[in-house]
């Protein structure tokens, strides 16, 4: 000690007393802040996705009115569709992502064209298929594209909510999240960790592995409803079809003539 000097146990003594500050800050702020560096469950991420989407409104929604166009990559060959709608009357129940429920139907058309027509009237399905369209016949079947609305009953009877390795979605850092419903369909979504957006949602279908990309998500005001306006299709990661909805319409009463293709 006597070797040091006192200059030299000043300093130690100094050295040492910062480091004991900084230890006892440390835990400090480790007990501070460690109840808000909890891990969400996949339910809990369900549940805030929901919150962050319109609440009680988004998840059960009466109706949806969407129209755009969009643009169709088929076996080689783009169809551009100027004129791309939407009617959808929503279930009160969902017990299988994959299954046709509600009413539902689509209008496609390139210019005074119809491209496609495909109604679900709650029992049938009603269509018109042009010669582009009857070749992609598989693409179109209601089972190889219904599972997106299945997030709405997550909390229903005999489902389950399994967390996944976290991944990113056109750069956008994601928790993953599968839901199995009541007849055992599983379907994957990718859910934005800041935002609480769904950006991804995926399946396996007879066309292969189907994902769904989502992105210019916009508010409908009143009622509050979030929608994205962007989607971009892919089957075994080849991109397929890219929707852009320009118009939105929220719980406004659909005519039941709709759905009896007229």
């Amino acid at each position: 000690m006597t070797s040091l000097g006192w200059q030299g146990i000043i300093l130690l003594l100094f050295f040492v007393m910062k480091i004991n500050i900084l230890l006892i800050s440390l835990l400090f702020a480790t007990l501070t802040f460690a109840p808000y560096a909890q891990e969400f469950s996949g339910l809990d991420i369900a549940k805030k996705t929901i919150e962050a989407s319109g609440g009680e409104v988004w998840k059960r929604p009466k109706t949806l009115q969407l129209s755009g166009n969009a643009t169709l990559y088929w076996k080689g060959k783009v169809h551009k569709l100027d004129t791309y709608k939407m009617w959808r009357v929503f279930p009160e129940s969902n017990d299988n992502a994959r299954n046709a429920n509600g009413k539902v139907r689509f209008d496609a058309f390139d210019g005074a064209n119809k491209f496609f027509q495909l109604i679900f009237d709650g029992k049938n399905t009603i269509q018109y298929l042009n010669e582009d369209a009857k070749a992609n016949e598989e693409t179109l079947k209601w089972s190889n594209n219904f599972g997106f609305s299945i997030f709405r009953f997550v909390e229903s009877e005999g489902f389950s909510v399994s967390k996944l390795p976290e991944d990113m979605v056109d750069g956008f850092p994601c928790y993953f999240i599968k839901i199995t419903d009541a007849k055992k369909s599983e379907t994957i979504f990718g859910i934005d960790k800041k935002s609480f957006r769904i950006r991804l949602a995926e399946f396996d279908t007879s066309l292969g592995f189907h994902q769904r990309i989502y992105s210019d998500f916009k508010w409908h005001k009143n009622p509050k409803f979030l929608q994205p306006r962007k989607l971009r299709i892919f089957n075994d990661g080849i991109k397929t079809a890219e929707i852009f909805w320009k118009e939105y319409i929220v719980n406004q009463p659909i005519a039941d003539d709709i759905f009896n293709g007229k």
